[in-house]
């Protein structure tokens, strides 16, 4: 049914089915909550609200979840799902903007839901900061499914503001130590520098054409998808060894990660338009 539904004249990205949401995020579909939660804690399996926003015109193209630390709570951990809006969304240029939902059942997350721009250079999903776009958070009590439909449209609202800063970055160009800066203050987000060294050079060396400029913006996205998927040199201090990062697959680490990384972008625009 869905997979009919194109987004903005591109046939590569489009919107997830059942089956492919289940492959992706399996606690989408949980049937009851964690056997940890009360009774004041209302449940609204995920995919409820997943239907209810294709039905508003927002439909899912990206799930993922973090692991169960624990064998019982497998089914129930915390998930992403990102979407995009059949049509009142336009790309702007190389970015798609999104919604971008979070929620578990287990208790460690309610019902969130941020703004986010996807590029389709590098396939990065970026998610915008709470103190630049409000940030919806539902908890799993009362009208869950209205709430969150409500919140969803409060972002969307709210998107305009992301692109006016994205624009505003791409204008600004960082100098050889403003970048050197940058990603000495991104890298830390991840790693402690007690522990490991990362090489500046590598992490904004680009990976792709695209991403050769010395703009404050071409330079957040390298830096982002560097942190975030992995792949630069690693070595750790105490022994020597060196190894590549790997991809960061928790849900909750990759929202934390993304939303420091664009205040960082952030206060570097407010530092250089000063």
């Amino acid at each position: 049914m869905y997979s009919s539904n194109r987004f903005f004249g591109t046939n590569t990205q489009r919107a997830l089915e059942d089956d492919q949401l289940r492959k992706m995020a399996p606690s989408v579909f949980a049937d009851d909550k964690h056997d940890s939660r009360g009774d004041r804690y209302k449940f609204i399996p995920t995919i409820q609200v997943v239907d209810a926003l294709r039905k508003e015109g927002f439909f899912p193209v990206f799930a993922s979840e973090s692991r169960a630390r624990s064998e019982d709570k497998k089914g129930f951990s915390k998930h992403l799902i990102r979407f995009r809006q059949h049509d009142g969304f336009t790309t702007v240029g190389e970015v798609k903007p999104e919604i971008v939902l979070v929620n578990s059942h287990d208790g460690t997350s309610s019902y969130q839901l941020s703004s986010g721009l996807f590029r389709l250079a590098c396939s990065n999903g970026m998610i915008v900061s709470d103190g630049e776009i409000d940030c919806v958070r539902v908890r799993h009590s009362g009208n869950v499914v209205d709430n969150v439909i409500e919140g969803t449209f409060r972002i969307v609202n709210e998107t305009p503001k992301a692109i006016e800063h994205m624009d505003a970055m791409q204008q600004l160009v960082l100098s050889h130590s403003e970048k050197q800066a940058f990603a000495e203050a991104a890298k830390v987000l991840r790693w402690d520098p007690e522990e490991m060294r990362v090489d500046n050079a590598e992490l904004l060396r680009p990976r792709r054409s695209a991403d050769r400029g010395d703009n404050l913006w071409t330079t957040f996205n390298v830096l982002q998808e560097k942190i975030l998927k992995g792949g630069s040199s690693v070595q750790n201090i105490e022994t020597r060894n060196a190894q590549r990062a790997r991809e960061v697959k928790s849900v909750t680490e990759n929202v934390r990660l993304n939303k420091a990384l664009w205040t960082l972008a952030e206060e570097m625009r407010k530092l250089k338009a000063a």
